[in-house]
């Protein structure tokens, strides 16, 4: 599916736009910057500027940026709205995301937007009440994602799906999907197994040239590599 543009303008007078530009005055001038936002920021400046979120979440390969927020007074011990420097690790969405970004620039520093819909599902990892009003947000300003969009897209970020590293603080996508489905659309019986994780297996195991396989046995096969 070719996700169009759900928004076209960027509204920097809102509070993660503000402190974008001071973060951007805060930056050595010498050479260009390229910084990706991600979290309810770029919701904020694209989709509806009264979306509530105490911070920005950002990340890029520039080793300066944490002492540039720190430079602007905008970290969080330093700032009620603040700057989250982070991983691009952290930001776990769809692999298509770099394909449809958008972007704008403020001086010597260009921020790179994802798609909605790629903001949307990296939520998903976590569905907390503010992760649940981006949803809405979203839903209420553009008509998107309806169901059907993010079933897709979804299958395509099928691997998602899969069990947690030991390491790491447990996260249930399938859960809540479930969840995003009963609250969002009032369907009780949605299973992101049989919705989403199955037809997507069965579509990668087709492309390989494999044999049929119950879904079941891939999911545990899964569960099995990623707890080795």
């Amino acid at each position: 599916m070719v996700i169009g543009s759900w928004t076209t303008e960027f509204n920097l007078d809102t509070p993660a736009g503000k402190a974008l530009r001071r973060l951007v005055a805060a930056l050595p001038k010498a050479r260009p910057f390229r910084i990706t936002l991600f979290g309810s920021a770029p919701i904020q400046i694209t989709v509806e500027p009264e979306l509530l979120s105490a911070d920005v979440n950002l990340f890029s390969d520039e080793e300066n940026l944490i002492e540039a927020v720190r430079r602007a007074r905008l970290d969080r011990d330093q700032s009620d709205f603040y700057i989250q420097v982070c991983s691009e690790l952290n930001f776990r969405t769809s692999p298509r995301w770099r394909d449809r970004t958008q972007s704008f620039v403020i001086g010597n520093c260009t921020f790179i937007v994802p798609h909605p819909m790629d903001i949307l599902i990296a939520k998903l990892n976590r569905l907390e009440e503010k992760d649940l009003e981006a949803f809405r947000v979203v839903i209420r300003k553009t008509g998107h994602p309806t169901p059907d969009e993010l079933i897709r897209e979804l299958q395509l970020a099928v691997d998602l799906f899969r069990p947690s590293f030991d390491e790491e603080q447990g996260q249930d996508m399938a859960n809540n999907c479930r969840r995003l489905w009963k609250i969002l659309w009032q369907r009780e019986d949605f299973d992101p197994r049989t919705e989403i994780i199955a037809p997507a297996l069965k579509r990668r195991r087709e492309g390989y040239g494999e044999p049929s396989r119950d879904y079941k046995s891939e999911l545990r096969e899964a569960a099995r590599e990623y707890r080795t």
